[in-house]
């Protein structure tokens, strides 16, 4: 049974992260794709082979018979690939794997390539996912008429709608009120689209900067706030909330291009690991001011601190211990994000038994 829904972004570390899970982790969880923004932003050609890639590495890495939600919401929708509505051109790319296709509000082409790809048979998956955000469900009156107008025709075509309350960043929310919304709005939307199934509620307390809460060569315990929503949603709506997060990354995350020249400068490492109700939020120096080992003390100071899990609770926690006695590659920004996806989902899961 899914028991959590962690938001990722459709990237290398990402779906390398999946293929190392542990089987009872991987079977527990429905991970929720974010096509990667980046900068600059994407032409047909580079989109195309993007969006190829993430296709073959999702089969590699995660398999043909595990679900997965895939959506677009991050980048422009408006490009045209290769002669196909950008979305449309993802999922043929995706067909074959167990895709759930996403849809939202006022993105008429993003969902008429939903409803197209579905009646011609490119889309397999017997269930669509409705993502909506705190301006959207806050007063479900007030986007019913259009609700309706864009979601009738295509649910019909499925048998299952997954209802998905994207909070993004909590750390300004009121967890009650925001709670009592997404509870109203789970009651009546389920009165107009009676097959609802997955109730699932997501946001972080990442912002899109670590320099906004932490400051270089420092540490911060950062509390996880959409925690506090998730758990007053699942005392008020009347369906089953299942738990999503933004994991360690925020969902303002975006690739930015960085010159050459100023890589140096301008990179630092940073290390992010999840414990109790709280983020430990760990930055360094530049690579040019304080070297490319500054992960082994990143690392050390981790492993020393009382909420660390230790070696053997994932392959993250072995990483973590790998790099602070030296063990083989320094680690670099690219090189930890795989265990740092590791640890977090593990320690979801397992903490959601307790």
């Amino acid at each position: 049974m899914i028991r959590y829904v962690p938001f990722l972004k459709a990237k290398r570390g990402e779906f390398n992260a999946l293929g190392q899970l542990d089987s009872d982790i991987r079977n527990a969880v429905c991970p929720f794709f974010d096509f990667p923004r980046k900068s600059p932003i994407y032409d047909s050609e580079s989109f195309a082979k993007t969006a190829s890639a993430c296709a073959r590495s999702l089969q590699r890495h995660y398999g043909v018979e595990a679900e997965f939600y895939f959506d677009d919401l991050d980048v422009d929708q408006t490009l045209e690939v290769k002669g196909k509505q950008q979305y449309a051109f993802i999922l043929g790319e995706l067909k074959g794997l167990r895709a759930i296709p996403v849809m939202s509000l006022d993105r008429t082409s993003h969902n008429a390539a939903v409803n197209q790809l579905r009646q011609n048979g490119i889309i397999g998956a017997e269930c669509v996912a409705f993502r909506v955000f705190p301006e959207e469900f806050e007063d479900y009156q007030s986007i019913r008429t259009e609700l309706v107008a864009e979601l009738a025709d295509v649910v019909r075509k499925f048998d299952r709608i997954d209802l998905v309350f994207d909070c993004r960043l909590c750390v300004t929310l009121d967890a009650t009120a925001i709670a009592v919304q997404i509870a109203d709005f789970t009651r009546k939307f389920s009165e107009d689209f009676p097959a609802v199934g997955r109730v699932i509620v997501t946001g972080s307390s990442i912002p899109a900067s670590l320099g906004d809460i932490v400051s270089p060569n420092s540490t911060e315990v950062v509390a996880r706030c959409e925690l506090a929503i998730i758990a007053a949603a699942k005392r008020l709506a009347h369906l089953r909330v299942i738990p999503g997060d933004y994991g360690i990354v925020s969902p303002y995350y975006s690739d930015a291009a960085i010159e050459p020249w100023l890589f140096q400068t301008i990179t630092a490492p940073k290390l992010i690991y999840s414990f109790d109700h709280s983020h430990h939020i760990a930055r360094g120096g530049s690579l040019k001011s304080g070297g490319p080992d500054q992960y082994v003390g990143l690392t050390a100071e981790l492993c020393g601190k009382s909420y660390f899990r230790g070696r053997g609770y994932s392959k993250g926690e072995d990483y973590f211990d790998d790099k602070r006695r030296r063990i083989g590659k320094n680690a670099t920004n690219g090189s930890v994000v795989t265990p740092s996806v590791v640890s977090h989902i593990t320690y979801v899961v397992r903490r959601s038994d307790s």
